[in-house]
């Protein structure tokens, strides 16, 4: 964070010895930025999993990745007449989107370190305007290593790709679980959706039609492929949802009819309440429950996929939106 620099975890001492020369700031000054620097690390872990920042550190875990941590401590360390909190959360949103973008799309993160240092640099230099330049350094990444996935490569592929295959299962349960966040409403009874460790043991990823589809899932009539494409549609975005650990072995192959009752009996989830046991918004498909197959697949695919654009978004829609709507809670 505050020499800009790449170095390994081993370098460390020999980095932090030259930029203590260079630098030439009394020994006392130097233990009391440690000192309030550990005291911000450590309530970084404090914030609640409702609000903006929470969501993004709890993502960060289940992705496992800590390169933003040099930035975020810059950003939450820069006093709130420098930066107010509605800036700061229109940065982490950014870096949000940045890194669950390209997570979700499988794109490498080798060029991640040289990223968050440009970020940190970037950010230090209009430190009253961090969320903009942060977005605006974001924005100009180029090469497969490092941009920002567009709008469009991002629709494309969580309407398209066979996610659960492609993707570490912990990618797909981030998307899982920010959709039925986003699905939530004040309407809502807020019931606590288990996450990070708890989800392992309480939500799992449910294949509405199954992976097993042949038994129990005729084909389409008039199908001139005998439902070959299934066999990767079944893994795309429209077909998953969330249950709990106990329910899904219950599930397994059986039929759509007797799938769709066990899920109205014993799914709480707006994803699936809302967006499989009924019909998404401006979904002309008529008599929606009366079967699961492709073309209610795609229809689900392509909501939860616009939905996603809403939680993720790009750089021209975070500069659009008011500071004000930047909120902490939902």
């Amino acid at each position: 964070m505050r020499t800009h620099r790449e170095f390994t975890a081993s370098s460390l001492f020999k980095e932090f010895e030259r930029w203590l020369l260079s630098a030439a700031v009394p020994t006392e000054d130097v233990f009391a930025e440690l000192a309030r620097y550990a005291e911000i690390y450590d309530l970084i872990d404090d914030y609640p999993q409702h609000g903006v920042e929470g969501r993004f550190l709890y993502r960060m875990k289940v992705l496992q990745t800590s390169t933003p941590m040099p930035l975020l401590l810059l950003l939450f360390g820069l006093d709130e007449s420098v930066l107010p909190p509605e800036r700061r959360q229109r940065a982490i949103r950014a870096i949000d989107s940045y890194l669950v973008r390209r997570a979700l799309l499988n794109l490498s993160n080798r060029d991640h370190n040289i990223v968050f240092r440009d970020l940190v640099a970037a950010a230090a230099r209009q430190p009253d305007r961090a969320d903009e330049a942060v977005i605006k350094a974001l924005s100009a990444m180029q090469g497969a290593h490092r941009h920002w996935p567009s709008d469009h490569e991002f629709l494309t592929s969580l309407e398209q790709d066979p996610i659960y295959t492609r993707l570490y299962r912990r990618g797909v349960r981030i998307l899982l679980e920010a959709l039925e966040d986003e699905l939530r409403t004040d309407h809502t009874e807020q019931l606590v959706v288990p996450l990070g460790e708890q989800a392992g043991s309480k939500l799992t990823i449910e294949h509405v039609m199954p992976q097993s589809w042949r038994d129990n899932w005729p084909p389409l009539e008039n199908d001139p492929s005998e439902g070959s494409d299934r066999d990767e549609l079944v893994h795309t975005l429209g077909n998953l949802t969330l249950v709990t650990a106990r329910l899904n072995p219950t599930l397994g192959n059986m039929a759509w009819e007797d799938k769709r009752q066990w899920l109205s009996q014993h799914s709480l989830l707006r994803l699936t309440h809302g967006t499989l046991l009924s019909a998404p918004p401006d979904t002309d498909i008529s008599e929606w429950t009366a079967a699961w197959d492709e073309y209610r697949i795609r229809a689900r695919g392509r909501y939860l996929g616009s939905l996603s654009l809403n939680i993720w978004p790009h750089a021209d829609d975070l500069l659009a939106t008011p500071l004000s709507t930047h909120r902490g809670d939902k």
